[in-house]
């Protein structure tokens, strides 16, 4: 007989009722950890949709501007220092030093595409981060090239060339839109890895409070650069753009980054990265409702390769589908020498 309640004062009892508390707080977690991921989705493609609106709108197509903006409020963490006695700042200011400029710079190059594609392209091409990440994890991080991962890669960018093909029906500028959230992409998988490897023992919310600050002291004579060379003439906003600039930072940058890094401790990161790919149906939607735009089946059909690369790629964060897609587990079946179960129990 198995009581159905959990009997503590029955010593044998108290390692099933503790497995099922841990099992329950274990799924209360993914609980929330997906709802923030479905949060953080909406915010970012809001966020998107506002700076498309700031750029062409409200006639503020200052890019290096919103990313400055965006990211000096990053300096609010720091006001938490009173309550990290325990913390490291020096350590933790030199990392967010480094990290910095590729933070910064994957945002800008994301910001500047907007005034030049519609939102889906953009989220579209920037999600292929995914596939920089693997191949930069595998050449810098030394993590196992699994071969099916790669083909799921391959797949990915089989979509971005669809997507990109379809933009350029539309025009060059859409294209160098395009290029530039590729751009941006690549920026982004180097700040990931670099996250991985050099953050693991930091407080991230020090660490991006830093990163703010470091934002606001190192990039401000960027300024006078795009000046300069003719990207961006410096421009104060009038209060209607600022208003927008200070929502859009505060809820696209400073909210969602926040509410990303809980649900990236309360899931798996990769399973993370697989869910936002719903930033590109909803964004999708959105240039549809508010633009009224029309999209080809070329760009459809690079929308599926995406998504298809990246739900392979998913399959990985299962133990036992991992072990079952792996090198060995292929090359075994393609020899015919062991069947999936005994690739299994042999694991």
């Amino acid at each position: 007989f198995r009581p159905k309640i959990c009997n503590l004062s029955t010593p044998f009892y108290i390692p099933r009722c503790l497995n099922t508390l841990s099992n329950n707080i274990r799924m209360r977690n993914k609980l929330i950890g997906f709802g923030l991921l479905l949060s953080v989705v909406v915010l970012w493609v809001g966020s998107s949709t506002a700076i498309q609106e700031i750029f062409k709108e409200i006639d503020f197509y200052k890019p290096y501007f919103l990313t400055y903006f965006s990211t000096s409020w990053f300096s609010l963490y720091l006001v938490t220092i009173p309550f990290k006695k325990q913390a490291n700042l020096k350590y933790i200011s030199q990392k967010a030093l480094r990290f910095c400029p590729l933070w910064f710079f994957a945002n800008y190059f994301f910001n500047l595409s907007l005034g030049l594609t519609s939102v889906a392209s953009n989220t579209i091409l920037s999600s292929t981060s995914s596939g920089f990440t693997l191949v930069l994890s595998v050449l810098l991080l030394k993590e196992s090239p699994e071969f099916l991962k790669f083909i799921s890669v391959g797949v990915a960018l089989g979509g971005v060339v669809c997507v990109a093909l379809a933009d350029e029906q539309e025009g060059e500028d859409s294209l160098t839109g395009d290029l530039l959230a590729l751009a941006g992409a690549l920026v982004y998988a180097l700040y990931s890895v670099y996250l991985k490897s050099q953050t693991r023992d930091l407080d991230m919310i020090l660490f991006f409070g830093f990163v703010g600050l470091w934002n606001i002291l190192i990039l401000l004579p960027g300024f006078l650069v795009v000046d300069l060379v003719g990207l961006e003439t410096f421009e104060l906003p009038g209060l209607v753009a600022f208003v927008a600039l200070l929502c859009n930072a505060l809820f696209g940058t400073v909210l969602s980054d926040l509410l990303w890094a809980f649900s990236v401790r309360l899931l798996n990161p990769a399973l993370c990265t697989v869910a936002l790919s719903l930033t590109i149906p909803l964004s999708m939607s959105v240039d549809y409702f508010l633009h009224n735009s029309q999209f080809s089946v070329l760009y459809f059909s690079g929308t599926g390769l995406i998504l298809l690369g990246f739900v392979v790629m998913s399959l990985f964060e299962s133990e036992r589908l991992s072990i079952l897609l792996s090198n060995k587990s292929i090359f075994r079946k393609m020899l015919g020498k062991k069947n999936s179960s005994e690739i299994l129990r042999q694991s």
